[in-house]
Parts: C-alpha cells; sequence; structure tokens
C-alpha cells in the first residue's frame, strides 16, 4: 500500500506540472490544515481591506475549520489531490510550517512566515530530537522558499544558519503581532462569548508548550490559588483559560476543569486573539510569551521540568534572560504574581528586545501584502 500511495502521489504531482498557474490565485495553510489565525490571518485581512480581485483559498482538515472563514477566502480540503491541484495552480504560497510540496513552478512565489520567536531549539539546531528524514523534507521546502519574514535579528540569525536556507530575509516583524498596536475594539468580548467568560471576570491565559513524550505531566499549576493570588494582586474575579499546544490538543479532553472557572480554549483557533484579549498570561517554554510581551500586561513563566526540557531541546539563551518572572512550584508563582511590578516587568522587557533586535511596529501585514501583490504583478 505505501508503493501504490507513493506511486499515487508521484503521478499526481507530475499531472500538477502541467497545470496553469492562476494569476490572482494565493494558496494558504496555517499548521497544516488549522483555521483561520496565526501570520496568515493577518495577511490576509490586509489583502482582504484592500479589496484586489484575489482568489485566497486556505487548506482546512475539517468543516469546524472552515467555518473559521471569513467572506472573501475558500475553503479547500487538505486531502492530497486538493493540496496538489491547490498549490500547482496558485500564484503565491503562504505557509507558518514545512509544507512538502513536490513540485514549485517559474512564476511560483513561496512566502514563509514560520510560527514565533524561538527560545528553544528548532529545525537543525534541535536535529537530535527530528525524525531522521526530516531535514531532506526541510531542505527541499527552503529550496522552495523566496522569502522568510523575520520579527528579530535573533529569529534572522536562526533562518539564515539553521533553516537550510539560503534566500532573503526581510525583518518585517510577525503580522499575527499586528493586533497588539491596533487590537481590535471587539476582541475581549468576542473571546468571551465565544468561551462563555461570565462578565465582568478578568482573564488569565495558561498555555503551556508540548513535551516531546506527550506528557502533562508539567501542567501542574493549581488553578486555585492561581485565581486567588492574581485576585489579591490585581483585584477582581479570574476565569483561567486552558490552552494546550496543537501537538497534544486531542489530549484536552483530560484537563481537570469545570468549564466555569475554569475554561478549555483549546479549539480556539486564533492564539492571538487569546493573548489581546488576556489580562495575564502564563506559559513554560511557548514563544506566544515574546507575543504577549508586546502588551506588557503581567506575563509569568510556569516551569517545573527545565532540566528534562534542556536535554530535550535545550534554550537558544538562558532562562535567566528571561525579561518574564520565573516559577518552577506553585509557591514560586504565587510570590511572583504577588511582588509583580509594572515598572519593573517593563524595564524588563525593554530591554530584552534592545538585546534580541525585536522589530514590531505593527506594520508587518501591510509589508507581507505588498510583496504578495508586486509579485502578482509579475
Amino acid at each position: 500500500m505505501k508503493i501504490i500511495r507513493k506511486a499515487a502521489s508521484a503521478g499526481m504531482w507530475a499531472f500538477g506540472r502541467v497545470l496553469p498557474i492562476q494569476k490572482n490565485k494565493i494558496v494558504i495553510s496555517s499548521y497544516y490544515g488549522r483555521g483561520y489565525g496565526d501570520n496568515s490571518k493577518a495577511i490576509v485581512e490586509e489583502l482582504l481591506k484592500r479589496k484586489c480581485d484575489l482568489d485566497i483559498v486556505w487548506m482546512v482538515n475539517d468543516d469546524a475549520a472552515a467555518k473559521t472563514l471569513p467572506p472573501g477566502v475558500r475553503p479547500a480540503r487538505n486531502t492530497l489531490w486538493n493540496r496538489i491541484y491547490e498549490l500547482c495552480t496558485a500564484k503565491v504560497w503562504i505557509d507558518n510550517c514545512r509544507k512538502g510540496a513536490r513540485v514549485k513552478k517559474s512564476g511560483q512565489w513561496y512566502l514563509q512566515t514560520w510560527h514565533g520567536f524561538a527560545l528553544k531549539r528548532i529545525e537543525k539546531d534541535a536535529a537530535a530530537s527530528l525524525p531522521a528524514d526530516y531535514a531532506q523534507y526541510a531542505g527541499r521546502d527552503s529550496a522552495q522558499t523566496d522569502l522568510i519574514v523575520s520579527n528579530s535579528a535573533l529569529m534572522t540569525k536562526i533562518y539564515k544558519e539553521s533553516f537550510w536556507y539560503s534566500g532573503e530575509v526581510l525583518e518585517f516583524g510577525s503580522p499575527r503581532n499586528d493586533i497588539f498596536f491596533a487590537p481590535e475594539e471587539n476582541v475581549k468580548e468576542k473571546v468571551r462569548t465565544a468561551l462563555g467568560v461570565p462578565e465582568g471576570y478578568s482573564m488569565v491565559l495558561y498555555a503551556p508548550t508540548f513535551r516531546a513524550d506527550g506528557s502533562m505531566d508539567a501542567y501542574a499549576v493549581n488553578y486555585a490559588r492561581l485565581q486567588r493570588a492574581l485576585g489579591q494582586r490585581f483585584g477582581g474575579q479570574w476565569v483561567v483559560l486552558i490552552r494546550l499546544h496543537p501537538n497534544v490538543m486531542s489530549k484536552a479532553k483530560d484537563l481537570d476543569i469545570d468549564g466555569i472557572n475554569t475554561i478549555d480554549a483549546t479549539r480556539y483557533d486564533d492564539m492571538q486573539e487569546l493573548l489581546a484579549a488576556s489580562d495575564v498570561v502564563i506559559s513554560d517554554y511557548s514563544s506566544l510569551m515574546f507575543d504577549f510581551g508586546l502588551t506588557k500586561r503581567p506575563c509569568f513563566q510556569f516551569a517545573t521540568d527545565i532540566a528534562a526540557y534542556e536535554k530535550d531541546r535545550n534554550f537558544y539563551f538562558p532562562l535567566s534572560k528571561m525579561p518574564f518572572p520565573l516559577a518552577e512550584s506553585n509557591n514560586a508563582l504565587e510570590s511572583a504574581i504577588q511582588n509583580w511590578k509594572q515598572e519593573e516587568a517593563g524595564s524588563a522587557w525593554d530591554a530584552f528586545c534592545a538585546e534580541f533586535g525585536i522589530c514590531e511596529d505593527g506594520k508587518a501585514s501591510a509589508h507581507c501584502a505588498d510583496w504578495i501583490l508586486e509579485k502578482m504583478k509579475g
């Protein structure tokens, strides 16, 4: 069966070579078929505002993902033939992960946004943790890429040295982070309504990253103590939103939550809307902290397995350089919340941005849209 599937795939890609390119067509994949979110959403929103005559196609894994798309964006089911057909007939590709395309024709353009500022080591720098055939797969993807957009001097260095990539990198910023510079007026109410958060409650988002073995043992925040500490330090009543990483989202059903004081937000497609709506964020090693840092709201790092994680992925810089308080236990997390000071936190964030060359300015989506439309004219 593997041989048959491989032969069928090769035949379809061969047919795709002769299909004509549609000059107004853009095909997008986000996290291998998830719904409307991340960097691609922000770029599409900018393109839609410009009212260009475009056929914008979003690859989706299921009907739920398709329902997240706005008017002007066409869903296409992420099956092998659909993926080949849409990619082979598009003028521009946009992705935030590797895509594995076998064919990219002359006259097609590929914009790679990736998906976040890196704390944990990635790609070539984490080769020991990657599948044996990943380097070949990633190398093919990078060879097809025409532009990677970066949000910092650090990420530019990583893209050039660790992505098997020799093409252009431009420091536009992260399109998904434009929301923090001109937030939607209704984003808090949108999230509150979608997740059933009671009116008047503040929201703390707990969003840990995944572990290589799929374990959830490190997700050990005591929600009751967290809510009490936040109420004592910042006042009011608090709801905890828990969002698992896409790699382990199927385990959300195993979370110990009540749906009232603690709410599962794993299926909410747009992480940036969750961040924009949240009053406080807690994570461990996820890049989302560096997105939320732009708001200068309270952000805390809760990590109980640092030594084990270092052995698996390690970090690009010591955790001591992080601009967010680090807690390795619930006692330490409670103390960090009680002792959080706005001025100190702001100074730590500004110093971090200066050291690693973070270059977010809220215009990344516009820069990407300009690049795309310029290529589509060619």
